[in-house]
């Protein structure tokens, strides 16, 4: 590394010189507000007679591509500011009426004498600005396009005619800048490591912008720029910049079974990439286009397969991507290994679909699906031999708790008792009933949900539903019996049944029409509405016999998300596993210390906390204290600080499971094994 500072004049003017922004960094995009800092910073310097320098930063490049007489400088870090200097500078020549001033501007900061046309412009940015800039500095205003280099390079024009300054002196002030400038040996030194320690505040670096840095920088400029192209650019058509990040975030989780933070996206990866036996770039990003082709059949229900695409268009109206992957893993043994059949992905899409809309309706947290869906792929290896379906089925049969898969009871149970009105996918699932009892097309989008008993009672309307009135409308208003799909204008909804009766037998949706057939509307009605349509909702998102049909002994199981409910009475621990680190325990004791100790270290502060949490508040004594004296077999956790091991097996789970839960983000990323039975 060769570091020094320097006039930016003079690093800029050396003859034969050109600077190359790398295809991985980002488009030039100064703002208004940077560059008016920058002339006034610059108006300011040439007004201040007595000020010789003014430091405007680092500029960080690695020579490539030179020859004896011409020296190639790819840009790491300050292309940004190199670009509007560049931008200010031609400002200056077509401003300015001092003829040489602008010859010498023009021939020894913007272009290269005597040079070959395609070594010329002294600067080279992305391909996407290259043309622009180049039009600029060739005064071909009529072919720049919109874009921040013609903007900038505008206001610029603007600021100086605006200025009390002579273009000439606003020269003088550029005169004053200085940078450090600071040249990597690319043999020597790995240019990324330095890229991102000069952008540890992630500054408008998305963590998508670090990977494909990562991948491409290193490379010589040409093989940079087809990777970029060839396969990069397919990335950025398929998938919007902001996604990408999220892309690969999932791909990451299937990879690993690890669900990486989003902000930690770019470290997993790293992680992940070094770990490769072949960490070859182009073999990477070949396959981060395969998958992202999937991904964005997920996002945008482009798949080209009709049947498969259906199920897709589902899963985007329930808002569940934490599926993806899963489905990622799936896609591609059916489209790139042909592993599975057509048939064999639908199935498991539909099982997919039961559990995660099943787990809705029953208003079960969805945190927990993040590791359901992250570990699938590896889970299922224990089935090996079943169809794809079945696997699934027998993975999700063997989830407890939180993450457990509603049987038909559960969700009838929940159905009759919950505020259907209140679930985001109510209409949805109105939709799905009516297209499953009707021949015919209907424009869904003009409908709205109507409440048949109204949410404003009229004196009538309590009249008809009798003695209890008010008990039945509070109790049935939202209920799932008492809604349906309906186009008529809501001047009507207020009506009594009798009213809306008539208008119901005229509809052509046929779980409105159906209303028709009963005489009166009270709460054994509401109530047989809401079995009739229950009974839909099992048969359209089917739960599989062998949930249904699941015993209640003993789970025999060994491995355990934190959020599982199981009785540990009588059962050992054997490992304990937190954010990827794993412990070996041998007791329930040493169960617990594993845990206080690491979330001790994890986060004292949040830790220490916990002594005034009502959770560990127990009935005579602190579980959690600074003191011991009352305990009777405290386990030290740190200095002043305790926590009582005296307590049963359940109770040693539930308050590790109290610990995590004030973590935040980290009970889905926790897991731990029992001895088997």
């Amino acid at each position: 590394m060769k570091a020094d500072n320097l006039s930016l004049l003079e690093f800029i003017g050396a003859s034969k010189r050109t600077f190359y922004i790398p295809v991985y960094q980002r488009n030039y995009d100064w703002k208004k507000i940077q560059c008016v800092t920058l002339f006034n910073d610059i108006a300011s310097i040439a007004k201040d007679a007595g000020r010789t320098s003014h430091f405007m930063g680092t500029i960080v490049y690695a020579e490539g591509g030179s020859t004896a007489t011409f020296r190639a400088f790819t840009v790491i870090d300050g292309q940004q500011r190199l670009t509007t200097i560049m931008l200010l500078l031609k400002a200056i020549v077509d401003s300015s009426k001092d003829e040489e001033l602008k010859a010498d501007i023009y021939e020894t900061y913007l272009t290269n004498r005597r040079c070959p046309e395609t070594l010329r412009i002294k600067l080279k940015p992305m391909k996407s600005d290259a043309k622009n800039f180049q039009n600029l500095i060739d005064n071909e205003l009529d072919h720049v396009k919109e874009s921040a280099i013609l903007t900038n390079y505008q206001l610029f024009m603007e600021l100086m005619d605006k200025s009390e300054l002579t273009p000439e002196k606003i020269y003088e002030g550029i005169q004053k800048l200085e940078i450090v400038y600071i040249e990597l040996n690319q043999k020597k030194e790995n240019p990324q490591l330095i890229f991102e320690s000069l952008n540890s505040t992630g500054l408008d670096l998305t963590q998508a912008d670090l990977i494909r840095n990562y991948l491409l920088m290193g490379q010589e400029y040409c093989k940079q720029e087809r990777l970029y192209n060839q396969y990069w650019t397919k990335l950025e058509q398929m998938l919007p910049d902001a996604m990408i990040s999220d892309y690969v975030r999932d791909y990451l989780t299937l990879k690993t079974g690890n669900i990486p933070n989003k902000d930690d996206v770019y470290t997993s990866f790293k992680r992940y990439y070094q770990k490769l036996q072949q960490g070859d770039s182009e073999c990477f990003l070949k396959e981060l286009i395969t998958y992202g082709n999937y991904y964005s059949w997920f996002k945008f229900c482009h798949c080209p397969n009709t049947t498969i695409n259906e199920r897709l268009l589902q899963l985007q109206k329930l808002k569940s991507t934490v599926v993806y992957p899963f489905l990622l893993s799936i896609f591609h043994d059916f489209y790139e290994r042909h592993k599975i059949e057509e048939e064999h992905i639908c199935l498991t899409m539909d099982v997919i679909l039961s559990y995660v809309m099943r787990r809705l309706l029953c208003e079960m947290p969805t945190n927990v699906l993040n590791k359901v869906f992250a570990t699938m792929a590896k889970d299922m290896e224990r089935f090996d031999g079943l169809p794809l379906h079945e696997k699934v089925v027998s993975v999700l049969a063997g989830k407890k708790g939180k993450a457990a898969f509603p049987n038909n009871s559960t969700l009838r149970e929940r159905l009759l008792s919950r505020n259907s009105y209140k679930f985001p996918h109510i209409k949805f699932v109105l939709e799905q009933i009516e297209g499953k009892k009707s021949k015919e097309t209907v424009a869904f989008d003009s409908l709205t949900i109507e409440h048949i008993m109204p949410q404003t009672l009229s004196v009538k309307w309590k009249l008809d539903l009798g003695k209890g009135a008010q008990e039945i409308y509070e109790k049935y208003l939202h209920c799932i019996g008492n809604l349906t799909l309906s186009g008529y204008n809501s001047e009507l909804s207020n009506g009594s049944f009798q009213e809306k009766r008539v208008l119901y037998s005229q509809s052509n949706i046929c779980i409105t029409k159906d209303i028709a057939k009963y005489k009166q509307w009270n709460e054994g009605e509401i109530l047989a509405r809401s079995e009739a349509l229950i009974k839909d909702v099992v048969e359209i998102w089917k739960c599989p016999n062998i949930i249904n049909n699941v015993n209640t002994e003993m789970d025999a199981r060994t491995e355990f998300d934190f959020s599982d409910e199981v009785n540990v009475t009588g059962r050992s621990p054997l490992e304990l596993e937190i954010l990827g680190e794993v412990f070996s325990v041998s007791s329930w004791r040493d169960f617990l210390k594993k845990t206080c100790e690491f979330f001790y270290e994890y986060d004292r502060q949040i830790f220490r906390s916990l002594r005034m949490h009502n959770d560990f508040k127990g009935k005579t004594t602190k579980i959690i204290d600074d003191n011991s004296a009352n305990m009777r077999a405290p386990i030290k956790i740190a200095d002043d600080l305790y926590i009582e091991g005296n307590r049963s097996a359940n109770d040693i789970l539930n308050y590790c499971k109290w610990i995590i839960e004030k973590f935040e983000g980290v009970e889905e990323l926790s897991s731990y094994k029992l001895k088997s039975i």
